[in-house]
C-alpha cells in the first residue's frame, strides 16, 4: 500500500491541497492504513493547538501585573533590584454572592496578596453619598505576626504617575482615596532594593 508524505498530511489537515488530492487521502484513511491515520492524527492536534493558541488571551490579572511592572520603573526608575509583584490570594468581589443579595455595589471588597513572607491586606470601601473609595491596608511580614510594618513608604500610582506617597504608621496600616480609574498599584519601598508592586483591581482609581 502506498503512503502519503508527513508534506501531504500536513496540507491535507490544513485543507489547502488540491481536492481530488485531498478525495485520495481521505480514501485511502477510510482503508485503515495505521501510518498514515497516526500521521493524520499527529498533525490534525497539532492544528487544533495552533488554532487554539491562536485565539488564547492572557488572564487579565497577567496583563494588569505586566502593566505595573512598567508604570513602576517610569515611576521610581532610582530604585534598586528586582521588583516583585504582589500574588493576589483572595479577592472578595470574585467569591459566590450569598443567597438573597441581589447588589454587591456598596459592599467592601477585601483584597490580599502576597510577595515572600510579606503579605498585604486591603480593602476598598464606598464613601457614603459620592463615587469615590478609600483604600485601606495593611502591611504585614508572616514571618513576625507580631511586630508591625512600620515606616516603609508606600506609593500609589496611576498609569505610571506617582498620585499619593506616605509611610505606613506603626502597625503597617496605609489608606488612600480612590475612584473609578484603572491601571492603579500600590508600591512599597522595603530598604534599599526591595520594591513590591500591588496591581489595584481595575475600576477602582485614585481621587482628583
Amino acid at each position: 500500500m502506498e503512503h502519503f508524505s508527513i508534506e501531504g498530511w500536513v496540507d491535507f489537515v490544513r485543507q489547502i491541497d488540491g481536492a481530488e488530492h485531498g478525495v485520495e487521502m481521505q480514501r485511502h484513511l477510510d482503508q485503515e492504513c495505521l501510518d498514515c491515520s497516526k500521521a493524520f492524527e499527529t498533525w490534525g492536534s497539532v492544528m487544533r493547538l495552533a488554532k487554539s493558541e491562536k485565539a488564547y488571551e492572557p488572564p487579565s490579572w497577567a496583563v494588569q501585573a505586566v502593566n505595573a511592572s512598567f508604570s513602576v520603573r517610569k515611576a521610581i526608575p532610582s530604585r534598586q533590584g528586582p521588583l516583585e509583584l504582589a500574588k493576589l490570594l483572595f479577592d472578595s468581589a470574585l467569591q459566590p454572592a450569598m443567597a438573597g443579595v441581589r447588589g454587591t455595589a456598596s459592599i467592601v471588597r477585601q483584597l490580599l496578596y502576597k510577595s515572600g513572607s510579606v503579605c498585604i491586606d486591603m480593602r476598598m470601601q464606598p464613601k457614603p453619598g459620592s463615587d469615590s473609595m478609600v483604600l485601606i491596608g495593611q502591611l504585614m511580614d508572616s514571618a513576625k505576626p507580631d511586630q508591625g510594618m512600620g515606616g516603609v513608604p508606600v506609593s500609589l500610582l496611576c498609569k505610571g504617575d506617582t498620585v499619593s506617597m506616605g509611610t505606613t504608621n506603626d502597625v503597617g496600616e496605609f489608606d488612600f482615596g480612590i475612584m473609578a480609574n484603572a491601571q492603579l498599584q500600590v508600591v512599597f519601598g522595603i530598604g534599599d532594593t526591595r520594591t513590591i508592586i500591588v496591581p489595584v483591581p481595575e475600576g477602582d482609581g485614585p481621587t482628583a
